[in-house]
């Protein structure tokens, strides 16, 4: 009989550990327990289910920038997704950076929720996924160094071996290039290089000329004046949409967002945004409904 109870006391024993054990680690991993996302569950009803939309970003100043020394966010995007949330009573989770040519595979595999930062509807994104409502328009231009005495008179000019074009992997300007520059030597950066590797790249003589969005340009402009000056001001190589990617069957996902980003522009909280960070007026924007 000692023996038995010898043996019923550490079978309760193990038992109590055991139960223990569990409620532990399940205190410890909420948020997998939280974020963990069923096969058949949709990005909608996740981001409803945790009241969270995971963000991926990629930085494009004044689209989206992220302070190198304190990490603080901020730009045209970060404010629209942020005031998204607000009005939609849920929270943005920034969750990774994203380089442009990687956009497709982290929303398509999960990563993200959606891709936050403003893109450029290329065909291999929109093939993959789909874009919000657009809010703005962005003009991209060529540019070279300020000391350049070579009379350029028309982009077509450029299209030519002997000139030299820095473009960054997955961004915008790669396709313009790939279209109207097919002569030109292509100096390709990686996707995570920011557009001031490409300026340098300029600046040291290594490319003779770039294709930048004139947001992006104008920022750099305005800090490091007498660097780099805008060639063909009446002749912008395109004038694109700017929007953010969300998965390709999510329809409900992307109606709740079109619509909240409707409201945002129509309330004049956009036109608040771009004055915040667009002074200029470089971005266009949607005509207002009548």
């Amino acid at each position: 009989m000692k023996i038995f109870a010898k043996q019923s006391v550490r079978f309760y024993v193990n038992v109590v550990a055991v139960l223990a054990l569990i409620a532990f680690v399940g205190h410890m991993m909420p948020s997998q327990q939280t974020f963990a996302k069923d096969v058949n569950e949709s990005t909608y009803d996740r981001v409803l289910r945790t009241n969270t939309i995971r963000c991926g970003y990629s930085s494009w100043a004044p689209l989206f920038s992220v302070d190198a020394k304190t990490g603080a966010k901020s730009g045209i995007f970060y404010d629209l997704m942020e005031e998204a949330a607000k009005r939609l009573e849920l929270k943005i989770e920034w969750t990774e950076e994203i380089g442009w040519g990687s956009v497709v595979e982290s929303v398509k595999t999960g990563r993200v929720d959606m891709a936050c930062a403003g893109y450029w509807p290329s065909p291999a994104r929109i093939k993959n996924l789909q874009t919000t409502v657009p809010q703005i328009y962005a003009p991209m231009y060529v540019y070279v160094r300020e000391s350049e005495t070579r009379n350029f008179v028309a982009p077509e000019v450029l299209n030519n071996a002997q000139y030299a074009v820095t473009t960054i992997d997955g961004s915008a300007e790669t396709q313009i290039v790939a279209k109207r520059f097919t002569a030109s030597q292509n100096l390709k950066l990686p996707e995570l290089s920011t557009s001031a590797d490409a300026i340098q790249n300029l600046l040291t003589n290594k490319s003779d000329f770039l294709v930048l969005d004139a947001g992006t340009a104008n920022e750099y402009i305005a800090a490091n004046p007498g660097k780099i000056k805008q060639l063909f001001p009446d002749k912008p190589m395109v004038i694109f949409p700017t929007a953010m990617l969300v998965p390709a069957k999510d329809m409900a996902f992307k109606g709740m967002l079109d619509n909240i980003l409707l409201d945002i522009e129509h309330d004049g909280t956009l036109d608040a945004i771009l004055k915040k960070y667009d002074s200029k007026g470089i971005f266009l924007r949607n005509q207002p409904p009548a």
